[in-house]
C-alpha cells in the first residue's frame, strides 16, 4: 500500500510524512492474525458467550476475566447489550437496559423486536462485536486534549492525535469495482468528528486507545471513503 500518495492527495504536509508512515507500518504489524482472531470468536463462540452473560453483566470480562480477548471494547458506552445506551449528562451511563421496556427494545437496532439484554440479542451483537477487546489492546494511547488532526482530499481522509494516524480511502481498481481502505489506528471511532467530542469512554482500569485497524474491501459502486 502506498501511504505516502494517501497521504499526498489528503494534503497531509510532508513533514509528518515520516511519523505517519511509522505509525501506519507499526499498525500493520500489530493488526497480524486480528482479522483471523475476531472472526474466530465471533463464527464459533458468539452463543458461547450470550450463554456466559447473567442479565445485569456488562460485557463479557465482567464474568470471566479470562476471555477477555473474546470480548467488545473495554468502553463504558460499548456494552454486550449495546453501544446506543443512554448518556445523561453528556456522558454514557452503565446499567442500560436493565427493565424490559418497549424503549429497551426500541434501542435494539442490530436484533429486531428482542431486549437488548436478551441471550439472541447478545449472540447477534457479539457476531458483529466480538473481538474487539484485542483490537483495543493492540491499539494506541490516545489523548484527545491534545487535538486531532483531519485532513481531506478526493475519497480520502487522515486523522491524526498524537502517534495514532488513520487513513480512510476508497481506491478505483476497474470500473465500479472499488478498494475501501481503513487502517491504521481508529481515531475516527473514539473521536466524535461533528462536534469534535470524546466519543469512547474507557472502563475502570482501562486506557483511552485508538484500536487498531487493518481492512482493505473490495467494493461495488461510486466511491465514498
Amino acid at each position: 500500500m502506498n501511504f505516502i500518495q494517501h497521504l499526498q492527495a489528503a494534503g497531509v504536509p510532508e513533514h509528518y510524512h515520516a511519523a505517519a508512515v511509522n505509525a501506519l507500518e507499526g499498525a500493520r504489524e500489530r493488526a497480524k492474525g486480528l482479522t483471523w482472531a475476531k472472526w474466530r470468536v465471533r463464527l464459533f463462540r458468539a452463543g458461547k458467550i450470550a450463554k456466559l452473560l447473567p442479565w445485569a453483566a456488562e460485557r463479557l470480562r465482567d464474568v470471566r476475566p479470562d476471555l477477555a480477548a473474546w470480548d467488545i471494547a473495554p468502553m463504558v458506552n460499548i456494552t454486550a447489550h449495546g453501544d446506543n445506551v443512554p448518556w445523561p449528562d453528556g456522558r454514557p451511563a452503565p446499567g442500560a437496559w436493565l427493565d424490559d421496556t418497549a424503549e429497551a427494545r426500541a434501542a435494539n437496532y442490530w436484533c429486531k423486536g428482542e431486549h437488548p439484554r436478551s441471550q439472541k440479542s447478545r449472540k447477534a451483537w457479539y457476531r458483529r462485536n466480538a473481538g474487539e477487546y484485542e483490537a483495543w489492546a493492540r491499539g494506541m494511547p490516545v489523548d484527545l486534549s491534545a487535538g486531532v488532526q483531519v485532513w481531506r482530499g478526493q475519497n480520502v481522509a487522515v486523522y491524526r492525535c498524537g502517534d495514532a494516524w488513520q487513513i480512510v480511502a476508497m481506491e478505483q481498481l476497474v470500473g465500479k469495482l472499488h478498494q475501501r481502505v481503513r487502517v491504521g489506528y481508529e481515531v475516527s471511532n473514539v473521536w466524535h468528528e461533528p462536534t469534535g467530542l470524546q466519543a469512547w469512554y474507557p472502563i475502570d482500569g482501562h486506557e483511552l486507545r485508538a484500536p487498531v485497524t487493518w481492512s482493505v474491501l473490495p467494493v461495488w459502486g461510486a466511491p465514498d471513503a
